[in-house]
Order: C-alpha cells, then sequence, then structure tokens
C-alpha cells in the first residue's frame, strides 16, 4: 500500500510537469514580472529554496518549473551559458535538458531578477547543476557576478582540455557576444 501510494505521488508529479510544459509552450509563461502579475502569479520571495520538476529547458542556463503554484524560469547562478544562436548555443542546451528535464531538482536562490527569475543553485542527485555545465565546456563561471575559486578551476580544466565550447580557438563569451548585438 505502502509503495503504492509512492507510486502515485511520482505518477502525479510527472503528469504535472508534462501539463506544465505544455502549458508553458502553448501561453509563453515566464516572459517577465509584468506577464507574471497580468496572469495573476503572486512575485516569489527574494529568498527560498524548492524541490521542482524541472518541466522545460529554455536555454543553456535557464529551465522551467512549477515554484510555489506557478510555471517559473529559473536561471541558474554563477554562469553563462552560450545563447541560442551562438556557437555551442544549442549544445549547451541539451546538455541541460540532459542533467535537469523531467527530474527533481532542489533549487535554493538568494535572489530574484528584474525578469521575476529566480537566480538560484540547481542540484540533481548530489550535483550541482552549474559545475557540470562549466566542467562539460558548456557554460562560463559568470565573472560578473560570480568569484567562485572553484568553478574559476573547473573552467580552465575545461579550457586545458579543449573541451565543449573550449575547441573553439576563439569563444564569445555570452556577454559580449550580446551586448555586439545589441549595439547593431
Amino acid at each position: 500500500m505502502i509503495g503504492e501510494e509512492a507510486s502515485l505521488r511520482v505518477i502525479r508529479k510527472l503528469l504535472a510537469a508534462a501539463v506544465l510544459s505544455l502549458v508553458i509552450s502553448s501561453t509563453g509563461a515566464g516572459s517577465g514580472c509584468a506577464d507574471e502579475e497580468r496572469r495573476g502569479i503572486p512575485r516569489l520571495p527574494h529568498i527560498g529554496s524548492a524541490e521542482v520538476i524541472a518541466a522545460g529547458v529554455v536555454d543553456g542556463d535557464t529551465f522551467v518549473a512549477e515554484v510555489e503554484g506557478a510555471p517559473r524560469r529559473i536561471r541558474l547562478a554563477r554562469i553563462d551559458a552560450p545563447e541560442k544562436r551562438q556557437a555551442f548555443g544549442h549544445r549547451a542546451e541539451q546538455a541541460l535538458r540532459d542533467l535537469v528535464w523531467k527530474r527533481t531538482v532542489q533549487v535554493r536562490w538568494h535572489q530574484v531578477d528584474r525578469n521575476c527569475r529566480p537566480i538560484a543553485e540547481v542540484r540533481v542527485d548530489g550535483i550541482d547543476v552549474s559545475e557540470a555545465l562549466v566542467r562539460l565546456g558548456m557554460a562560463w563561471q559568470y565573472t560578473a557576478y560570480s568569484r567562485d575559486a572553484g568553478l574559476a578551476a573547473i573552467e580552465q580544466q575545461a579550457r586545458n582540455s579543449h573541451i565543449g565550447l573550449w575547441s573553439d580557438a576563439s569563444p564569445t563569451p555570452p556577454w559580449e557576444w550580446r551586448r555586439a548585438r545589441d549595439k547593431q
């Protein structure tokens, strides 16, 4: 009986994640604070934590999950992944999908950005997702917001091994790529 109840809970969570994924893809949910307010979704507290199922992946450093009863985009802390139209952008997105999609993840945030996304430390099966992406060469340490020496060492290892985006002769950090696109 207890095993059956646990199985039913898991099935309910997976069904909820599937429905959430459909809702997100059809409504454009998570496009910012104004959109959330229009839909009656309360703002998240600036500090919080949750255990959620990742229902979708937006790009290499952002995924979607239901947090406090509403679909939310969750931005990974300490890293910046290539943009989709940038070299390795789709591969970074796939790497994040491989790590979190349809899985239960632990999310802990200490701030919410101007787009109402929690900037979060994310773990799945005890693995720090930001560190995993940097180790795979699918993201940079976002030095404007992170001075984590351990993450810098992981990035340096990936660079030295020419893993992922470091196989490119001269990879462009996403913050520089965005700045150049904004000037056009």
